[in-house]
C-alpha cells in the first residue's frame, strides 16, 4: 500500500471511529477491508434515508405531499451522495469490533 493511500484509509477510518482511531502507518490490509464495508453500508443507509419523507406534525395534507415527494425526487437526481449521521453512527457501532480485531492484525 503506498502512503498516500494509507493517509486516505485511515481518514476514512478515523471519520467512522473517531480522531486517532489509526494513523497512517498502522493501516493494514485488513482495516481497509473493513472501512470499504463500512462506507459501502453507509452509503446504502443513506440512499434510503433519501426516500423518507421529513416529518411533519398531524396528518400530510396534499400539498406537502407532492413536495415531499418532489424534494426526494431533485436529492436522487442531483446525485447527493452525503453520508447521514445516523448512517454514520450506526456503522461504527456495527463494524467496531472488526474493525479493532483488523488493527491488530487479526
Amino acid at each position: 500500500m503506498e502512503s498516500d493511500q494509507r493517509e486516505h484509509i485511515s481518514t476514512v477510518i478515523n471519520y467512522f471511529w473517531g480522531d486517532g482511531t489509526t494513523s497512517p502507518e498502522s493501516v493494514n490490509q485488513g482495516m481497509a477491508t473493513i472501512a470499504y464495508e463500512a462506507l459501502e453500508e453507509a452509503q446504502s443507509c443513506s440512499a434510503a434515508m433519501d426516500f423518507v419523507p421529513r416529518p411533519i406534525s398531524g396528518r400530510p395534507g396534499g400539498k406537502y405531499i407532492i413536495k415531499q415527494v418532489a424534494k426526494i425526487g431533485k436529492r436522487i437526481a442531483s446525485g447527493d451522495t452525503q453520508i447521514y449521521e445516523t448512517c454514520r453512527n450506526r456503522v461504527a457501532i456495527n463494524f467496531r469490533t472488526q474493525i479493532e480485531m483488523a488493527k491488530q492484525g487479526l
